[in-house]
């Protein structure tokens, strides 16, 4: 019995130590970046609602049709400050499961432009449960904002 105590007293001494992060890690990724957008993250309430993601700039977005198992095109419409819309951008969008992230992660995809300027591209929904897409925008190389679409697939 005190072999077992011993055992996880070392155990949950030497954890910790070896359980050091590598840097790869997505925590610590978010940690170094460097562009200047709050901590938080910027989640867009629902379809259709405007979104600041920065002084500049203002988003909102919208699905071709209800999304469920299958692939939805997820378009983005993005406007300045004076309510005109912009299409100078480089807007790239990250779709992963957050409750398996690194599983189903579809990397960093620059969307397209439609014909309405709108911001576009398709999203494969594997499997049910709760999905994320990221949204970047890039103007100049430069990261000036990002913005979360959360929703759960039934």
């Amino acid at each position: 019995m005190y072999k077992v105590i011993i055992a996880l007293l070392i155990m949950m001494v030497a954890l910790p130590l070896l359980s050091q992060h590598c840097g790869s890690c997505p925590g610590e990724m978010m940690a170094k970046n460097t562009y200047s957008t709050p901590s938080a993250k910027q989640i867009i309430p629902k379809a259709k609602a405007n979104h600041w993601i920065n002084d500049d700039y203002y988003v909102s977005y919208e699905w071709n049709k209800s999304p469920k198992i299958g692939t939805y095109i997820l378009m983005v419409n993005v406007y300045n400050k004076n309510k005109k819309q912009v299409n100078d951008l480089i807007v790239t969008a990250d779709a992963y499961m957050p409750s398996m992230k690194g599983s189903h992660d579809t990397g960093d995809k620059k969307m397209q432009l439609n014909k309405k300027n709108q911001y576009a591209i398709p999203v494969y929904f594997m499997m049910l449960g709760d999905w994320e897409i990221e949204l970047k925008f890039n103007k100049a190389n430069k990261q000036i904002g990002n913005a979360f679409v959360k929703l759960d697939i039934k």
